[in-house]
């Protein structure tokens, strides 16, 4: 992850994004999806219990990589704002 172009460049436009403190949800977005994809051995595990998603992305059947992303978010989020997806 740490030696991806993707990832990189991602992280980069999200970093510009907060620093203008503008809107950055895509940006974020755009990276969840990546690490998600792309590197799925590095998606943390489920939250547990002081999560109050987790337990209804698990209970989707097909979530087309959705949890992951919202796992792969605290990667890079403050966990309050990580989890708001």
């Amino acid at each position: 992850m740490f030696t991806c172009d993707g990832c990189w460049q991602l992280l980069v436009l999200l970093a510009k994004r907060v620093r203008e403190d503008a809107g950055c949800f895509t940006e974020q977005v755009n990276l969840a999806r990546h690490i998600a994809a792309a590197h799925p051995d590095e998606v943390p595990k489920p939250h547990g219990r002081n999560c109050p998603l987790c337990p209804k992305y698990a209970e989707l059947p097909a979530d087309a990589g959705n949890w992951a992303q919202h796992r792969a978010r605290d990667l890079f989020l403050p966990e309050h704002v990580a989890r708001l997806l």
